[in-house]
Protein backbone atom coordinates (compact mmCIF):
# COMPACT_ATOMS: atom_id res chain seq x y z
CA UNK A 1 0.00 0.00 0.00
CA UNK A 2 1.09 3.54 -0.69
CA UNK A 3 1.03 6.46 1.73
CA UNK A 4 -1.97 7.75 -0.25
CA UNK A 5 -3.86 4.47 0.21
CA UNK A 6 -3.01 4.52 3.91
CA UNK A 7 -4.37 8.04 4.33
CA UNK A 8 -7.59 7.26 2.45
CA UNK A 9 -8.08 4.18 4.63
CA UNK A 10 -7.53 6.31 7.76
CA UNK A 11 -10.24 8.76 6.63
CA UNK A 12 -12.62 5.93 5.71
CA UNK A 13 -12.16 4.49 9.21
CA UNK A 14 -12.78 7.89 10.78
CA UNK A 15 -16.01 8.30 8.82
CA UNK A 16 -17.25 4.77 9.51
CA UNK A 17 -16.90 5.18 13.27
CA UNK A 18 -18.26 8.73 13.47
CA UNK A 19 -21.10 9.26 15.95
CA UNK A 20 -24.02 11.65 15.36
CA UNK A 21 -23.88 11.33 11.57
CA UNK A 22 -26.71 10.80 9.13
CA UNK A 23 -24.56 10.23 6.08
CA UNK A 24 -21.03 10.45 4.76
CA UNK A 25 -19.60 10.58 1.29
CA UNK A 26 -15.96 10.36 0.28
CA UNK A 27 -14.42 10.91 -3.12
CA UNK A 28 -10.74 10.04 -3.34
CA UNK A 29 -8.77 10.59 -6.53
CA UNK A 30 -5.36 8.93 -6.33
CA UNK A 31 -3.44 10.58 -9.13
CA UNK A 32 -0.80 7.99 -9.90
CA UNK A 33 0.47 7.70 -6.33
CA UNK A 34 2.01 11.17 -6.66
CA UNK A 35 -1.02 13.26 -5.64
CA UNK A 36 -4.35 12.86 -3.86
CA UNK A 37 -7.50 14.93 -4.15
CA UNK A 38 -9.96 14.11 -1.37
CA UNK A 39 -13.50 15.43 -1.04
CA UNK A 40 -15.60 14.53 2.01
CA UNK A 41 -19.18 15.43 2.88
CA UNK A 42 -20.74 14.62 6.25
CA UNK A 43 -24.32 15.31 7.28
CA UNK A 44 -24.72 15.27 11.04
CA UNK A 45 -27.81 14.31 13.06
CA UNK A 46 -28.86 17.96 13.53
CA UNK A 47 -28.76 18.55 9.76
CA UNK A 48 -25.48 20.48 9.86
CA UNK A 49 -22.90 19.60 7.21
CA UNK A 50 -19.16 19.49 6.80
CA UNK A 51 -17.76 19.93 3.28
CA UNK A 52 -14.05 19.17 3.21
CA UNK A 53 -11.46 19.24 0.45
CA UNK A 54 -7.81 18.29 0.73
CA UNK A 55 -5.07 18.14 -1.87
CA UNK A 56 -1.80 16.32 -1.18
CA UNK A 57 1.43 15.83 -3.05
CA UNK A 58 3.20 12.56 -2.29
CA UNK A 59 6.65 13.41 -3.63
CA UNK A 60 9.15 13.88 -2.13
CA UNK A 61 7.03 13.40 1.02
CA UNK A 62 3.29 13.24 1.68
CA UNK A 63 2.41 16.93 2.11
CA UNK A 64 -0.92 18.74 2.32
CA UNK A 65 -0.87 21.46 -0.32
CA UNK A 66 -4.40 22.86 0.00
CA UNK A 67 -7.42 22.36 2.22
CA UNK A 68 -10.84 23.72 3.05
CA UNK A 69 -13.10 22.53 5.88
CA UNK A 70 -16.46 24.29 5.60
CA UNK A 71 -19.01 23.64 8.35
CA UNK A 72 -22.56 24.94 7.96
CA UNK A 73 -25.85 24.67 9.82
CA UNK A 74 -28.99 22.91 8.58
CA UNK A 75 -30.04 25.93 6.48
CA UNK A 76 -26.62 26.37 4.84
CA UNK A 77 -25.35 29.26 6.99
CA UNK A 78 -21.61 29.01 7.53
CA UNK A 79 -20.60 28.27 11.12
CA UNK A 80 -16.87 28.21 10.37
CA UNK A 81 -14.39 27.39 7.63
CA UNK A 82 -10.69 26.63 7.87
CA UNK A 83 -8.62 26.99 4.71
CA UNK A 84 -5.26 27.98 3.35
CA UNK A 85 -6.32 29.92 0.27
CA UNK A 86 -3.68 32.60 -0.25
CA UNK A 87 -5.61 35.69 0.72
CA UNK A 88 -5.76 37.63 4.01
CA UNK A 89 -1.98 38.14 3.95
CA UNK A 90 -2.28 40.46 6.98
CA UNK A 91 -3.11 37.50 9.23
CA UNK A 92 -0.09 36.27 11.20
CA UNK A 93 -0.65 32.62 10.24
CA UNK A 94 -0.97 33.36 6.51
CA UNK A 95 -2.03 31.48 4.47
CA UNK A 96 -3.81 29.48 7.21
CA UNK A 97 -6.94 31.14 8.58
CA UNK A 98 -10.42 30.54 9.95
CA UNK A 99 -13.66 32.17 8.84
CA UNK A 100 -16.28 32.81 11.54
CA UNK A 101 -19.49 34.11 9.96
CA UNK A 102 -18.47 37.79 9.56
CA UNK A 103 -14.80 37.71 10.48
CA UNK A 104 -11.52 36.02 9.59
CA UNK A 105 -9.00 35.09 12.27
CA UNK A 106 -5.57 33.48 12.49
CA UNK A 107 -5.36 29.68 12.62
CA UNK A 108 -2.67 27.11 12.39
CA UNK A 109 -2.88 24.38 9.77
CA UNK A 110 -5.53 21.89 10.84
CA UNK A 111 -6.67 18.43 9.78
CA UNK A 112 -9.94 16.78 8.89
CA UNK A 113 -9.84 14.77 12.11
CA UNK A 114 -9.29 17.91 14.22
CA UNK A 115 -12.21 19.66 12.53
CA UNK A 116 -14.48 16.64 13.01
CA UNK A 117 -13.49 16.54 16.69
CA UNK A 118 -14.41 20.25 17.05
CA UNK A 119 -17.78 19.66 15.41
CA UNK A 120 -18.51 16.65 17.63
CA UNK A 121 -17.61 18.74 20.68
CA UNK A 122 -20.12 21.40 19.56
CA UNK A 123 -22.81 18.80 18.81
CA UNK A 124 -22.39 16.94 22.11
CA UNK A 125 -22.32 20.26 24.00
CA UNK A 126 -25.58 21.31 22.32
CA UNK A 127 -27.15 17.91 22.87
CA UNK A 128 -26.21 18.02 26.58
CA UNK A 129 -27.81 21.47 27.01
CA UNK A 130 -31.03 20.27 25.37
CA UNK A 131 -31.48 17.49 27.92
Amino acid sequence: MSVIDDYVKEIETLLSTLPLKLSTRIQAENRGDIALYLKVEIVFADGSELHAREYFAALPAFTKIAYSYHYQDNISNMIFRYDNTEHYSEISTYPHHKHLRDTVIHSRETSLKEVVDKILYLLFKTKKHEQ
